[in-house]
């Protein structure tokens, strides 16, 4: 629709990983709507992911702990998003309170999933299929909004994932660790998770960076603060040389580290999606969870390594513990298995 300005938002106030699967959607968008504004609506913590970004007119934070919280908050939010005079809200959010707080916008095109909670409340919706990935789940939401759309060819102009990234913060990230390693290929290791069952075990990841590293490769712990205990055991089982900035690096720049990467080992979380997103090939160790959820990874460079059972999975998230109390899912995947698949995805 060239020619046409409207000021569209995409709302998505969720985890990390999907917040990163968003901006396919996103820039299909500004193929379809070219001469419009686009603002993303995200978490606070996920904001500096999106900042400074080309694709995204404005990062607005939905902080549903603080000012968007309770029902005054959400009538706040509400209030504040209807002064910006939208024409168009896209929400990928399927909760009550998103849905709720979409409507009382009163902006007059609102497209949601029918599989949302009060998803009566848009004005258009699309279906939720669950046979494929996030990603394209998203993009399916163009359905209502599209003449004629046809989700092939919006994957077409969508694309893989988009963070921001810096180059020269790549370049002189690149420079520094090759430096302290004696200039030999990078590994990144993202050992944590905000779901217990979704961590492999610290010891094979120090067993692998060990393997990795007797062929000429040096390793890289990344997490967030609350990743530091698992980092630490990495590192207190590891028998050669590796380097932790676990806790050390702010969101925004851990894309940038990442793409400085040959290629990053990491469990089923957000750092997955990052990696797709700046072209760094993962291998994703894969336990409660399946690909058949959606969340795999978005590029076809990456490695699901996973061993198939009977229980698989046992929730969209994982848990605190295994249901079966054995964790075969995690226990039967060795640290050789992982080794192989990252000599597979560095061909």
């Amino acid at each position: 629709m060239k020619g046409i300005f409207l000021k569209i938002l995409v709302f998505n106030p969720s985890f990390l990983g999907d917040s990163v699967l968003t901006t396919p959607l996103i820039k299909a968008v500004r193929h379809y709507f070219p001469d419009s504004s686009v603002d993303f609506c995200v978490r606070p913590e996920n904001a500096p992911l999106f900042q400074g970004m080309e694709l995204i007119n404005e990062v607005i934070v939905f902080d549903k702990r603080k000012s968007a919280g309770g029902a005054g908050g959400i009538f706040r939010f509400a209030r504040e998003l209807k002064k910006r005079d939208y024409d168009i809200i896209i929400s990928c959010h399927k909760s009550f309170r998103s849905t709720l707080t979409m409507a009382l916008t009163g902006v007059l095109r609102r497209m949601g999933f029918r599989q949302s909670a009060l998803s009566f409340l848009y004005t258009e919706t699309a279906d939720r299929d669950m046979s494929k990935h996030e990603a394209e789940r998203n993009l399916m939401l163009l359905e209502p909004l599209v003449a004629d759309f046809d989700l092939e060819d919006a994957k077409k102009h969508a694309g893989r994932a988009e963070v921001f990234t810096d180059e020269r913060l790549r370049a002189n990230a690149a420079k520094y660790i090759k430096s302290a390693s004696g200039g030999r290929r990078l590994i990144g290791i993202n050992a944590g998770s905000v779901w217990a069952t979704k961590k492999w075990q610290s010891e094979k990841f120090a067993e692998v960076s060990d393997m990795l590293y007797e062929e000429g490769f040096f390793c890289v712990l990344f997490g967030a603060p609350t990743d530091s205990e698992a980092c630490g055991q990495v590192m207190a089982n590891a028998k050669r040389p590796l380097m932790n900035l676990c806790g050390k690096l702010p969101l925004g720049q851990l894309p940038s580290y990442i793409k400085a990467m040959d290629a990053l080992i990491t469990n089923d979380s957000g750092p997955l999606h990052i990696a797709s997103a700046v072209g760094t090939p993962a291998v994703a160790i894969f336990g409660p969870t399946v690909k058949a959820l959606g969340f795999f990874p978005y590029d076809d460079k990456s490695i699901v390594v996973e061993k198939e059972l009977y229980c698989r999975p046992c929730g969209l998230h994982g848990g605190n513990e295994c249901p079966e109390g054995h964790f075969r899912c995690m226990g039967e995947i060795s640290a050789g298995d992982v080794f192989e698949a990252v000599g597979k995805v560095l061909k």
